[in-house]
């Protein structure tokens, strides 16, 4: 059993599962989907809760070792792979847009049997996670945004395209270099080296192919022009401490989502749910649940 500083506990990691979907449909270079899961009796019960973990940029299923098993003794739990990631297909196209993240992912509930899932989204996936409810509200329960983003597009271009940039040399010698490079970033100061390693883990498994285009999506979107049309209920849970997207990216999107609510996690960095997985999953608990 896995134990955190903070007390949390979590069995060995889950078998990767399968899901397969339509690939030309959705622009995938083939139909594979893959995915964590659990709940009781893997939740398979008629009108049981399903909650969808949705991953950040450098990140994948594993990244929520502790959230999802925690999440998993009230409702059924799906941490996806986002196209391109562990051993989900990629997308054909080298400049996917968020909308087709988001498309991707109601398919896989599709597959799954889940009409309606709450969402929580880290990061890249908490962008993901905001168009999902803007463009099919039918489908997302309530929201919860960790970490988030608005995406690139509000930026200046110089920015935007250093952005770029930075992400291609990080991931250009593979996962490993990435993990070596940029964990650092993703966590506050002072943050205990089991935790570290638990995030270097996670981006070491990331394939470059599936970051970049990731990146381009971000780079192409802000999550803000979406935010109006959320009705979800939604938490946006941020770092006091998180460089990569800063408490006030968090509030912007907060004021915008009608009734959104806002909490700041004090010491914490951009990896909530590795750093501080019992606040967070108490927190995510009562939002909900």
């Amino acid at each position: 059993m896995t134990r955190h500083p903070d007390g949390s506990e979590a069995p060995p990691l889950l078998e990767t599962r399968f899901a397969e979907l339509d690939a030309a449909a959705l622009g995938l270079e083939h139909g594979r989907m893959s995915f964590m899961a659990s709940g009781t009796a893997s939740g398979m019960e008629t009108g049981a809760e399903t909650v969808l973990l949705m991953h950040g940029i450098g990140s994948n299923a594993t990244g929520w070792r502790f959230v999802l098993p925690a999440l998993a003794r009230r409702a059924r739990v799906i941490a996806w792979n986002a196209p391109g990631y562990w051993l989900s297909a990629d997308f054909a196209a080298e400049a996917p847009r968020a909308e087709d993240y988001a498309r991707t992912a109601v398919a896989l509930l599709d597959a799954l049997g889940i009409g309606q899932a709450h969402v929580v989204g880290s990061s890249f996936g908490s962008m993901v996670g905001a168009v999902m409810a803007a463009e099919h509200p039918a489908r997302v329960g309530k929201l919860a945004l960790l970490g988030a983003s608005r995406g690139q597009r509000w930026k200046p271009g110089a920015e935007r395209a250093r952005m770029l940039a930075m992400r291609e040399e990080s991931v250009a010698a593979g996962g490993m270099a990435l993990a070596r490079k940029r964990w650092a970033n993703l966590v506050a100061p002072g943050t205990p080296e089991v935790v570290a390693e638990w995030v270097r883990q996670s981006l070491a498994a990331t394939h470059a192919k599936g970051l970049m285009r990731s990146a381009r999506a971000s780079d192409a979107t802000d999550t803000l022009d979406f935010a109006p049309r959320i009705v979800a209920p939604t938490l946006v849970l941020v770092g006091a401490e998180d460089r990569v997207n800063p408490p006030e990216v968090s509030r912007a999107l907060a004021d915008a989502i009608p009734g959104a609510v806002l909490e700041v996690q004090p010491g914490i960095g951009h990896q909530a749910k590795l750093e501080a997985p019992a606040d967070t999953v108490a927190r995510l608990e009562r939002h909900l649940f």
